[in-house]
C-alpha cells in the first residue's frame, strides 16, 4: 500500500485541510500550515502519557447544559444560536439546505462530503460541537471517505478536540474506507502524545489497513524513532508483513545504510515488549 495524492476540503475559515487518498506512499497529510511533522513540535502542548483527562481550553468555562423543554423561549434561543453558528461555517449551497428547513435538523445539514460535526472539530469549536452532540448527532458519523470527526481532528492535530471527543465516547477503532484507523493517522502525522493517548484507550497497535500496513510500518517509513519505540513497547508486531510482503525491518533497510536506518533497525531488534523507556 502506498499513499501520495491528497484530497482537499475547505471550511469557511479560508483554510484548506488535506486528507490522504490511496496511491503511492504514506506521506504526511498537509493541513495547510507548512509544518514538518517528522519531529514533535517543541512548542506543542504536552499531554501526559498517563493522564487521559487533560483539559481543553474550552472546558472549565461552563459546560453547555441541556435546555429545558418547559422553557420554550430559552429552547428557541438555543436552536437559533446553534443555527447561526452553523451558518457561519457553511458554503452557499450548504446554507441553502439549512434555509429550506424551518426547524434545525442536523441530519438534513449533512451531505456525503460535509458534516457539521467534522467542521466544528477541525476548527476547534468545542462548544458548538457539544451542542450538536446534545441534539442527538452521531459522534461517530463518517463522510464518504469513511472519516470520522476523530480521524479529521487527528489529521488536523487538534489535540484538545481529540481528547474531548474521546471523553465524549468517540470510537478510536473506526476504520476509513481504506481500513485506516485514527492510530494510523496519529502515527502518520507524528503526533506522539496522541499515539500514547489512543493506546490508553486500548486501540489495537497491530491493526492493519486494507493493504496490510500497521502503525509500525508507517512509523518506520516515516523514520519516527520515538513513535516506533512507543509502538514496540506496547506490543507492535515487528514481524508483521503487509500485502507486499514487507516487514517493518524490511522498510527500515529501504533507506540505505545511514545512521537513522541503522538506529531504526536496531530498535526493531532490541526493544522489549512492554518494557520501561
Amino acid at each position: 500500500m502506498k499513499w501520495s495524492s491528497m484530497r482537499t476540503f475547505a471550511t469557511e475559515f479560508n483554510r484548506v485541510f488535506h486528507l490522504p487518498s490511496r496511491q503511492e506512499t504514506w506521506e504526511d497529510p498537509d493541513d495547510g500550515s507548512g509544518s514538518d511533522f517528522d519531529e514533535e513540535d517543541d512548542e506543542e502542548e504536552e499531554v501526559d502519557e498517563y493522564d487521559l483527562n487533560f483539559e481543553s481550553d474550552w472546558e472549565g468555562e461552563g459546560d453547555v447544559q441541556a435546555v429545558s423543554t418547559t422553557d420554550q423561549p430559552a429552547a428557541n434561543k438555543y436552536e437559533e444560536d446553534l443555527r447561526k453558528e452553523i451558518e457561519q461555517l457553511l458554503e452557499p449551497e450548504e446554507r441553502a439546505i439549512l434555509q429550506q428547513n424551518a426547524t434545525l435538523n442536523v441530519d438534513k445539514l449533512s451531505t456525503p462530503k460535509w458534516n457539521p460535526l467534522h467542521t466544528f472539530a477541525l476548527s476547534s469549536q468545542i462548544i458548538p460541537m457539544d451542542r450538536l452532540l446534545e441534539s442527538g448527532f452521531d459522534i461517530d458519523s463518517v463522510d464518504e471517505d469513511g472519516f470520522s470527526a476523530l480521524h479529521k481532528a487527528i489529521i488536523g492535530r487538534k489535540d484538545a478536540v481529540i481528547g474531548h471527543l474521546l471523553r465524549k465516547g468517540a470510537s478510536p477503532h473506526i476504520k476509513d474506507k481504506n481500513g485506516a484507523t485514527p492510530l494510523h493517522y496519529a502515527v502518520q502525522v507524528g503526533a506522539k502524545q496522541i499515539v500514547k493517548l489512543l493506546i490508553k484507550y486500548n486501540v489495537d497497535v497491530n491493526v492493519a489497513d486494507s493493504d496490510g500496513w500497521t502503525p509500525l510500518h508507517i512509523a518506520i517509513q516515516g523514520r519516527n524513532r520515538d513513535i516506533t519505540k512507543i509502538l514496540l513497547v506496547n506490543g507492535a508486531d515487528r514481524n508483521r508483513r503487509n500485502e507486499d510482503g514487507k516487514t517493518p525491518l524490511d522498510l527500515s533497510l529501504c533507506y540505505g545504510k545511514n545512521f537513522k536506518s541503522y538506529d531504526l533497525s536496531k530498535l526493531l531488534k532490541v526493544v522489549p515488549v512492554r518494557g520501561a523507556f
